[in-house]
């Protein structure tokens, strides 16, 4: 299971850091849930990397990153903490180039679902998730550039006279890892649980749901079609920007009231039309297909993983 996966768009480009920019994380929830009832249940998910060996992964990956961070020159980084794992490295604001953050949950697959966390964070849930789970670091620019790799226009390749890895310091820390670069390996758990969710979302029982979703929210004076065009909210952009240049919203993070209540009318139009239960057994049953059809590729990736795994705890000991 994954959850506050942040997806980085810099410029038109997309900065691969897994599966063309998606990063993976674990989900809230400690354990698989096996139960079809259960809204987090995912047929797909028994392919995926549990919670506690994603953290194991990310331990080592961070551990062998530090080695190298500290053989470009970087002294500093010696000691920095690995568990928690870091949050993955977001480019300096003062870089000037846009980037563009969002983050994806398996825990809100199909929208915001808590009412606290909708009135407190509006449709930031999976960011605040994702950023109590992964303690963010303010990089310089050259620690940005040895860590990822990722390199806009002429940016320098090299730093302190030493040539930057492919992918930064965290690419080759994965190679030593997985064995070869994840960027460069499709993920088909990740490919499958796009396609489930665009093929569920034109069935016939996910469009019924919808159609009840959006006569509830018209009711409370919100006009979406899906609970995805309210997530992405393109009619509040305006009333936002205008709050932030009128000096209304100095950070830029937190929630406008009207996000939190759109996010609050939207749980509660889920609860009342029994939203999330129509939907995910849709997802279900299209999830319980696609495993059936793409066994195969479905259980090399899962071993492929258990061989990450294995080789991140040999790292953890070696420098334990």
């Amino acid at each position: 299971m994954r959850s506050a996966a942040p997806l980085l768009l810099v410029l038109a480009s997309c900065l691969a850091l897994s599966a063309c920019g998606l990063r993976t994380d674990p989900p809230a929830s400690h354990a698989r849930p096996t139960s079809s009832d259960d809204p987090r249940f995912l047929p797909l998910a028994a392919y995926d990397m549990p919670e506690g060996d994603v953290r194991t992964v990310g331990r080592a990956r961070w551990t062998l990153a530090k080695e190298c961070m500290a053989r470009l020159g970087f002294d500093s980084l010696a000691n920095l903490a690995t568990d928690p794992v870091p949050g993955w490295p977001e480019r300096p604001a003062t870089a000037g180039v846009a980037t563009a953050v969002v983050y994806m949950s398996d825990d809100a697959r199909y929208g915001i679902q808590d009412p606290g966390k909708a009135a407190r964070y509006g449709y930031e849930g999976p960011r605040a998730d994702y950023e109590r789970r992964y303690p963010k670091t303010n990089w310089t620019l050259s620690e940005y550039l040895a860590l990822t790799g990722e390199f806009v226009g002429d940016e320098p390749k090299t730093v302190h006279g030493h040539r930057i890895p492919e992918r930064g310091c965290l690419g080759e820390a994965d190679r030593a890892i997985y064995g070869t670069s994840p960027q460069d390996r499709r993920d088909p758990v990740l490919e499958l649980k796009g396609k489930s969710l665009q093929q569920g979302m034109r069935d016939p029982a996910w469009k019924r749901a919808d159609k009840a979703w959006s006569a509830c929210m018209r009711k409370a004076g919100f006009h979406y079609p899906t609970p995805g065009d309210a997530r992405t909210g393109r009619d509040r952009d305006r009333e936002e920007l205008e709050q932030r240049l009128a000096g209304e919203r100095s950070d830029p993070d937190e929630p406008s009231a009207l996000d939190r209540k759109t996010a609050t009318a939207d749980v509660r139009c889920k609860q009342r039309t029994g939203y999330i239960k129509a939907v995910h057994a849709v997802d279900v049953r299209i999830q319980s297909r696609l495993v059936t059809e793409n066994r195969t590729k479905l259980e090399a990736q899962f071993h492929w993983n258990r061989g990450a795994v294995h080789r991140a705890r040999e790292i953890l000991d070696e420098w334990s």
